[in-house]
């Protein structure tokens, strides 16, 4: 069956797309808007704004990639499509950063689950923050209205065995587990959706909001990242873009956007980069501050039948049993999901070499996996991350894990042992 290319079909169309790998000499555009950043935040400002009649250009640092680049080959996919070819990491590099990196952002290479923000949170931030407009009540239309334009809907579909072994261990145990809401369209339960979709089923703001805006007149400009803002005691006048070639590297010519406003959706790492590289004023000293990752733990587990991870979507159920069980601000609670497995990363995440690793991967069909989400920004000793930069001016993030955090870490393991055990496992890892 043969996949529809959007681009290749909108460019003929006359679609504004421009590769800045390939300008040689300082260039400058112009629009009313210009967004930093394709991803969920992005594309969708750039779909709403452009469909007003507004003048919009969309910037993104990565490459434009298509179903008929995603080849479902692991180590193409984490080079091209990834931040800082999937080695993104905290300044310790203790923690693996896998957030994307190409039009379409995270949104191209996430596992689909698509959740409302929990009435929970959205209390807390209400209660805590007196921001007005966030109550669950006042949230649920934008949330329906976006479940509606990327069809979320719970999965219909039996799940593979990699998540089913997460519901008959919650089962046994006695705990809740629900069906994840995707975001996908006629899926044809591949289970690659982390290399970008080959199908176009995923409805990320790749095949969604950005060829809706490129409709609406709104430009694209590819492999263009941004330096630094221009400012003056109270607006920003332009920002100046390196394009970045298809290594990766920025090239030596320079773009200049000059715009009436400017909306940073390039994301939490990211965006403070900008701004500290900008030098814009920070009277409170917060840019940067209190960047939160829910930090995730991986238990792996043999099973006596084969699960074969790797097939499937790769996420459709979760428990939330130790979510809120202790209260908002209580002891750090954590969401259960299992990853989807594949080779390269699994064989990673296992954490072993040379023979031990070759042992442990000849049992791979049979390996379960079940992460755990931690909750942080809840409590007092959970004060998230500072964004920082290397001295060549790329944002790093300084995480420390306290023992509140570690806390949360260790009862998360033991949960999901037992979850895995439940569920028939021989040993866990």
């Amino acid at each position: 069956m043969a996949i529809n290319n959007i681009y290749s079909d909108g460019i003929q169309q006359g679609w504004k797309i421009i590769d800045a790998s390939a300008l040689n000499t300082p260039t400058t555009y112009e629009a009313d808007v210009v967004i930093v950043g394709t991803g969920a935040g992005g594309g969708t400002a750039a779909e709403i704004l452009s469909s007003r009649g507004i003048k919009v250009i969309m910037l993104e640092e990565g490459p434009l990639k298509t179903s008929s680049d995603f080849n479902m080959d692991e180590l193409t996919a984490y080079g091209s499509l990834y931040q800082e070819a999937s080695a993104r990491a905290t300044k310790d590099n203790a923690i693996s950063i896998l957030q994307g990196r190409s039009v379409g952002g995270s949104t191209t290479v996430n596992w689909t689950s698509s959740f409302r923000t929990p009435a929970e949170t959205l209390d807390h931030w209400t209660d805590n923050f007196q921001l007005k407009g966030f109550s669950d009540e006042e949230m649920a239309p934008w949330f329906s209205e976006r479940e509606q334009r990327l069809n979320i809907e719970k999965w219909q579909v039996t799940p593979n065995k990699n998540n089913d072994v997460l519901q008959q261990g919650c089962e046994k145990l006695g705990y809740d587990w629900q069906v994840i809401p995707r975001n996908v369209k006629g899926c044809w339960n591949l289970g690659y959706c982390g290399m970008g979709c080959p199908t176009n089923a995923k409805q990320s703001m790749l095949v969604t909001t950005i060829p809706t805006a490129l409709a609406n007149g709104a430009t694209l400009i590819h492999h263009a990242r941004v330096d630094t803002l221009s400012f003056d005691e109270k607006n920003v006048s332009h920002l100046v873009c390196s394009p970045m070639n298809q290594a990766g590297s920025p090239a030596t010519a320079r773009l200049t956007i000059k715009a009436n406003h400017f909306i940073l959706a390039g994301g939490a790492i990211n965006n403070p980069g900008i701004l500290l590289r900008s030098k814009i004023p920070d009277p409170h000293k917060q840019i940067g501050k209190r960047t939160f990752l829910h930090p995730v733990n991986l238990a792996f587990a043999v099973m006596p039948e084969k699960v074969e991870g790797y097939y499937g979507a790769p996420q459709s159920i979760y428990s939330d049993e130790f979510q809120w069980k202790q209260g908002v601000t209580g002891p750090a609670g954590y969401k259960l999901e299992v990853p989807p497995l594949h080779p390269a990363l699994s064989a990673a995440s296992l954490g072993y070499h040379g023979k031990t690793l070759t042992e442990n991967m000849k049992k791979f069909p049979y390996i379960h996996a079940i992460i755990g989400l931690l909750r942080d920004g809840f409590h007092e000793q959970s004060q998230g991350g500072t964004v920082e930069l290397r001295s060549d001016g790329s944002p790093v993030l300084d995480y420390p894990m306290t023992d509140y955090l570690w806390d949360g870490v260790r009862r998360s393991f033991l949960s999901m042992a037992e979850i895995q055990f439940a569920a028939g496992a021989t040993p866990v890892l």
